[in-house]
């Protein structure tokens, strides 16, 4: 559809330049002496870093790592290369004792379990036995589980990884005085595919929280952002299993075009058509049942 198609066309120049314009003059209005990036490794915190550098010079960017124990190796690898290409130190600030101290890791079982594989054999397992067989994906049911369910001890084990992270890259930036970036994207935005008050929610500054995934994959060639970080998948590296949101959505592409339709009011039978049912109905259920996390703390007015 040319209104979707126009609508997610990036001009890599003019973005950049509007994006770096608000770090700045958000830098200012905060009177903060500099910023941190948490860098995972991933596309997202490597396009967050690339324009804050760019915007406030390297002398005024701090780069923060913080794996745990179900971190993934190569994202931990690929945070040091990044760093080393952008010409600044990474801080490695482990979350491990912390989780181990909130009982995190007791919540499943898979601390009994030695080996990533055997791991991501047994959440696999775990899924297949007691997720309800409704045809929903584990998006969905991770946005209405009941309690004490799998979903429900999946939630927990994982969100409160980014939760930690949360309060220890602020905690890093206000001995500091920096202005904590956030590096969320609006497909995770509008499908719920983020942890509620986690890193990737929280941030004094979310620069690219207008973008969609796709878009940012156009940003990522314009900034030269390096071939091993814009090729790899889009992986949250909390949960064993979930290896890569995109494929969890169908693809960013796809996924993008109708959550662009939604959110300009396309009509849905128009979006059907273009689409199927199944993938625009599943769009439309991660949009509704993930309001919340968007709209809340309610208060009174």
């Amino acid at each position: 559809m040319e209104q979707i198609t126009k609508g997610l066309y990036v001009d890599p120049p003019k973005f950049c330049s509007d994006i770096e314009n608000l770090i700045k003059n958000t830098l200012k209005n905060l009177n903060r002496d500099g910023a941190v990036i948490g860098l995972s490794g991933g596309l997202d915190s490597a396009i967050a870093a690339t324009l804050t550098i760019r915007s406030l010079s390297k002398e005024k960017v701090h780069l923060v790592n913080m794996p745990e124990k179900d971190s993934k190796k190569i994202h931990r690898i690929h945070a040091k290369r990044l760093a080393e290409y952008l010409g600044i130190p990474l801080v490695v600030k482990p979350i491990n004792s912390t989780l181990r101290s909130l009982g995190t890791y007791k919540i499943l079982p898979l601390r009994f379990v030695p080996g990533r594989n055997l791991r991501k054999k047994l959440v696999q397992f775990g899924r297949k036995k007691f997720l309800p067989k409704n045809g929903e994906g584990v998006l969905i049911q991770r946005l209405k589980p009941k309690a004490n369910s799998w979903v429900a001890k999946g939630n927990a084990y994982a969100i409160a990884k980014h939760r930690i992270r949360m309060v220890t890259i602020y905690q890093y930036a206000e001995v500091r005085n920096l202005m904590v970036v956030g590096a969320a994207n609006r497909t995770e935005w509008f499908t719920g595919t983020f942890s509620k008050w986690g890193v990737d929610h929280c941030a004094d500054i979310m620069p690219i929280a207008h973008l969609y995934r796709s878009q940012l994959e156009q940003l990522a060639e314009y900034l030269e952002i390096p071939e091993y970080i814009r090729n790899k998948a889009a992986d949250p590296d909390i949960m064993p299993t979930v290896d890569n949101k995109g494929d969890m959505l169908h693809s960013f592409k796809l996924a993008d075009q109708i959550l662009y339709g939604i959110e300009k009011n396309i009509d849905k039978s128009i979006l059907i058509k273009e689409f199927g049912e199944k993938n625009v109905e599943s769009l439309y259920t991660l949009w509704e049942y993930s309001k919340h996390m968007r709209d809340s703390p309610y208060h009174l007015n």
